[in-house]
């Protein structure tokens, strides 16, 4: 189901001599169906106003209580132009503004339960790596050799790195993971744990089809997510995804996704990214169940993605309402409104 967007005010041209300035940006990725993570928010809050912003995917949808609310588009190119957007446009004041990228997420059977939440600590950047075709002939472009490239990505050190399938990049300027603040962090996560979370007895029912997976309903969880452009899916991938992150002491990591990598820096380079979240819920596991293939496992199960997507809406809320009444960094009161 997508959200009814008629019964919505019209939007308008963001005003420079009247900008707007929400306490808090609620980014989701998608806003149609059947990956609509958008449509809760729309539905669960009174909508006051609209404004169409040059650049940014779709309208900025602004509630009663000064929430505003847009969708990126999937990927980082879509979330950092998005982002882009709302931060250079002189109808947007968002030095007081908390933002908050929320929506669903893949996750590790070994690591939570579907549905669960998961608030970042971390954003580790799984595009900005080295990838090696270690069995690949230098005189030819032939393909890979037999007894080519087999390792699984999982090392402890770098003793066998001639062999490795993929590496941090040889030239980097900075580490491509972003630490999140922890007071902001924190307050979340106070918040999250506070949330009645949605169940599903047919996503449970799905879930114990992972004999690793937790044997309960979701929960709520902190750690590192992992950003990335690919839709990778499968167990090698995911140790080649866990060693990078052991690179960046950002160990383990809970969620997977495709925007907030690109949200945090566009963020960084506007100085904001202070005040930024990571709130995911998770919809799918990132492998195969044993007997399925990958294909069949990748889109997961509709009743974990509906249940994933009411989750983040409801974690999220009480996020953004405990960051705006606590306002951990005093974004209004310390001379930045």
């Amino acid at each position: 189901m997508t959200a009814d967007t008629d019964s919505l005010p019209t939007p308008r041209a963001p005003d420079p001599t009247d900008p707007l300035c929400p306490a808090a940006v609620v980014l989701t990725a998608a806003f149609e169906a059947p990956l609509d993570e958008r449509r809760p928010w729309l539905e669960r809050h009174e909508i006051a106003d609209a404004i169409e912003v040059p650049g940014a995917e779709t309208p900025l949808y602004v509630t009663d209580s000064d929430v505003a609310i847009t969708t990126t588009g999937i990927g980082k190119s879509d979330a950092a132009t998005t982002v882009t957007a709302l931060l250079a446009n002189p109808g947007l004041d968002l030095e007081s503004a908390y933002v908050l990228s929320c929506g669903i997420a893949g996750s590790s059977p070994a690591t939570t339960a579907l549905g669960s939440v998961a608030i970042a600590d971390a954003v580790v950047d799984w595009d900005r790596k080295h990838r090696w075709d270690r069995g690949a002939s230098d005189e030819s472009n032939e393909g890979p050799t037999a007894g080519g490239d087999t390792h699984d990505g999982n090392d402890d050190d770098d003793s066998d790195a001639d062999a490795r399938p993929i590496d941090r990049l040889a030239y980097r300027p900075r580490e491509y993971v972003h630490r999140l603040e922890e007071s902001v962090v924190d307050r979340a996560l106070g918040a999250a744990r506070g949330v009645e979370l949605r169940t599903d007895d047919e996503t449970l029912a799905y879930q114990r089809r992972y004999p690793d997976a937790p044997d309960s309903g979701p929960t709520i969880e902190r750690g590192t997510t992992v950003c990335g452009d690919e839709f990778w899916h499968g167990p090698r991938y995911a140790r080649e995804v866990r060693w990078l992150c052991e690179q960046y002491d950002a160990t383990p990591y809970v969620t997977t996704q495709m925007e907030d990598a690109a949200t945090a820096t566009a963020l960084e380079r506007f100085g904001l990214r202070d005040r930024y979240l990571s709130v995911r819920a998770v919809s799918n596991y990132d492998r195969p169940a044993p007997g399925e293939s990958v294909t069949e496992s990748f889109d997961g199960d509709s009743s974990s993605l509906e249940l994933a997507i009411d989750n983040a809406e409801r974690v999220g809320r009480a996020v953004v309402d405990a960051l705006v009444g606590r306002d951990p960094l005093d974004l209004v009161d310390n001379g930045t409104a």
